[in-house]
């Protein structure tokens, strides 16, 4: 299995480059790449926006880096960019401002993907990450013109109930100072 993990956005709603905040004594994106490398040693980590600052932190981790030039797209663009990236394999992609998830959200969401052709976790009834693919739908997806959101609602999709962790991520300066302060208030989400 291959992890995409995407970290080439904006950051529009926060104000400032999310991935790069503090969070356990690094940035928030060495959190979320750990816990991808319990899981897979196969990571790619798709960048964009403030490449250098990005390639800086990666520069010491066991991932591959992706540059998606066309970042400012969209989720999509950079989402395509990544899948490009993956050779002969299964894949799974999640954004980069997940650092609660958990080795057990992989693994129970591949165990989910075992009878069909997509997973992904949920909790608290919210669709979240990891979400899983089977290489077959490489070629699908890179010729597909719409969102992932759209992509997915075309198929039967197996689910697995996760950690919050699947769901949280440090979007706005609130759940930024939520994940800090471990006050994980769910309605946030909704």
């Amino acid at each position: 299995m291959t992890i995409i993990i995407l970290a080439a956005g904006l950051s529009e709603r926060m104000g400032e480059n999310k991935l790069l905040l503090p969070f356990n004594g690094h940035e928030l994106i060495l959190e979320t790449i750990d816990k991808a490398l319990s899981y897979s040693k196969k990571v790619k980590v798709v960048i964009g926006y403030q490449r250098e600052r990005m390639e800086a932190v990666l520069a010491d981790y066991p991932v591959d880096i992706v540059y998606a030039e066309d970042y400012r797209s969209g989720q999509m663009a950079s989402t395509k960019r990544g899948i490009e990236n993956v050779e002969d394999d299964d894949f799974a992609i999640l954004p980069g401002d997940l650092p609660l998830i958990t080795e057990d959200d992989f693994i129970g969401c591949e165990k989910a993907l075992e009878k069909h052709q997509i997973s992904r976790c949920v909790s608290y009834g919210i669709p979240g990450h990891p979400v899983m693919l089977r290489k077959e739908n490489r070629e699908r997806i890179l010729s597909f013109h719409g969102t992932m959101k759209e992509y997915l609602s075309l198929y039967d999709t197996a689910t697995y109930n996760g950690s919050i962790g699947c769901v949280f991520d440090a979007d706005t300066p609130e759940r930024y100072r939520m994940l800090l302060n471990g006050d994980l208030d769910l309605s946030v989400l909704h």
